[in-house]
Order: C-alpha cells, then structure tokens, then sequence
C-alpha cells in the first residue's frame, strides 16, 4: 500500500520544482524529503526522479504517478465529505489557521455566530502567518486556511488546494496632519522627510512602504516595525509617522488620517481548503458563514469610507 504522504510529497515536488521548496512548503527539512522520496521508489519499484543539472525533474514513471497521486489524495477527501454528508446535519470539529488580523476580522465573529446557528460545529482558531497556515493544510493539521495576500507580492502555487475570495480591500496612507496638507499639495514625494511605521522588512506592508518610497523617487525612513495592521494603526494614531495600511484595519476613529486619492495596490484575504473537503457540508456551512462575515465587514467599511 503506498504512503499517502509520500504521494503528497512528489506531488509537490511536481508543483515547486526542488526538495528545498517541498522542505519549505511542508515545514520539514530536506533530507527528510529526500528520504521519503527514496522510499517512495522502492514502494513503486521504478525510479521517478532525474537530475538536470541543478534541479530535480520527474521520469515518466515520476509523471505518471503524479497524476495518479493527485486523483487518489483528492479521492480520500472527497470520501471524507460524503461520509460526513450522511450525517443529519452539520457537526464536528474545524481547525482554522488565520493571519494575525483575520483573528479578530473572521475567526472570531465565525465562532460566535456558528455558537448560536450551528451548535453541532466545534471551531478552533490557531494564528498563523499565511504561508505557515497553508503548510498545515497541506499536512492536513488544519482544515481552513484564512491568508492575506497582496497583488505586488508573487502568490503560492495551491496544487491541490481550493481558495474562495473573502475580501478585496484597498491599501491606503496614514498621515499625521502636518504631512497630509504637503502630499495634498506636493505629491508623494512631500513623504520624502517623515518618519514611518511598517511592519517588518519582508512582510507585506513592508514591501508596500519601500515600494511607494522607491517609486516616488526616495528612501522610506522607517522608525517602527510593528507586527499587524492594527498595531501600525495605534501607533500612527499618534500622528509621530506615516504608514500604508488595509482599510479595513482603520479603526472608525482613525479615518481622518486616511490620505484619500493614493493608489498602494490592493489586499486579499481569502479562506482555503483541500480541493476534495469543499463539499463537506460543516466546511461548506463555514465558508458560508466566512463569506457572510466578510460582506458585512466591506459594507460597514464602505459607509463610513464614503462618510469620511
């Protein structure tokens, strides 16, 4: 009998390229997938991997195999959702990693109002960077990923993996008031001098302040580097820096300092399951529910965006 692992392990070989990219994506280390991809070839007795110069390519078998292993994972959850189908209604447990502010945006509001409409589903929530959560789902430890993306950044090749968009959200520019009359007047570049607020380096937000710094012809000036948009928001409350934050992470409170007019790019966030759970009927109750969440939130957002 071949080890469903092991098939998921040359699937995504097939997908990424390298045993260091398979290594990245399931949080194991390379000579493990290597290993098990050994193992793998004396389970099926034929070679389905060659060396091309630096990269691992797949042999005919590897091909073959591949295409089989991709029916046969997505055949076990599919199993899985009709088993659960014969149940009289949604119930059981659902495991959802989420980045840091999808906690309070989605995961939260979920489990409150699944608490009182489906009783039968037991959610747990663990925080999760967006490429983190997607290994777990992948290692099926978790049954939905919530991610955030952004349309600057490259996305992640979701093989066997089904994403259903939750929100579509603009990025937009704090200011303190005394830099919002000079970017009104004088552009960007009147930014050129103030102090900012971002979060790390290689995170998103981070890239999106060195992308508007560079574009407009300067270098950020980056005092603080804060982990979430919510943090980043509080502290340019403040009004001591600048910042480019998700609109939906601006408190009410906080629209004045919105610099309206500035194209940053734009964020998604989206919940993703394995290709053969969407039928499930708790998973497809869940996403329902997500999506009704996020509905609400870009409806609550777009009212006070447009009063502001």
């Amino acid at each position: 009998m071949l080890d469903l692992r092991r098939m998921s392990l040359l699937c995504d070989l097939a997908e990424v390229g390298s045993v260091t990219a398979v290594a990245e994506r399931r949080s194991i280390t390379s000579s493990a997938v290597s290993q098990q991809l050994r193992v793998l070839e004396d389970e099926v007795g034929a070679v389905l991997l060659r060396r091309e110069g630096r990269t691992l390519g797949l042999t005919p078998s590897g091909l073959v195999l591949v295409e089989h292993a991709r029916r046969v994972l997505k055949a076990v959850d599919e199993t899985l959702s009709a088993v659960a189908a014969t149940r009289d209604r949604a119930a059981g447990r659902v495991a959802v990693a989420s980045f840091n502010m999808g906690i309070p945006l989605l995961a939260v509001p979920l489990m409150r109002r699944l608490r009182i409409a489906e009783p039968g589903i037991r959610v747990e929530v663990q925080q999760q960077t967006s490429p983190a959560s997607l290994r777990l789902l992948r290692r099926g430890e978790v049954d939905i990923a919530v991610t955030c993306s952004y349309d600057f950044l490259g996305h992640e090749v979701l093989g066997g993996l089904t994403s259903e968009t939750l929100i579509f959200e603009p990025l937009v520019l704090l200011a303190p008031a005394q830099w919002r009359q000079r970017v009104r007047t004088g552009g960007l570049a009147a930014l050129a001098e103030a102090p900012w607020v971002t979060g790390p380096p290689d995170s998103g937000l981070g890239v999106a302040v060195t992308r508007l710094a560079n574009d407009t012809g300067f270098t950020a000036r980056v005092a603080h580097r804060l982990v979430g948009a919510q943090n980043i928001c509080e502290v340019a409350a403040t009004e001591v820096a600048a910042a480019v934050v998700p609109l939906l992470a601006v408190p009410d409170r906080l629209a004045g300092l919105i610099v309206p007019g500035v194209d940053l790019g734009t964020r998604t966030i989206s919940a993703v399951v394995r290709d053969g759970r969407r039928a499930d009927p708790t998973m497809t109750s869940v996403l329902h529910t997500l999506g009704a969440i996020a509905d609400e939130a870009l409806a609550g957002s777009a009212e006070w965006s447009v009063a502001s």
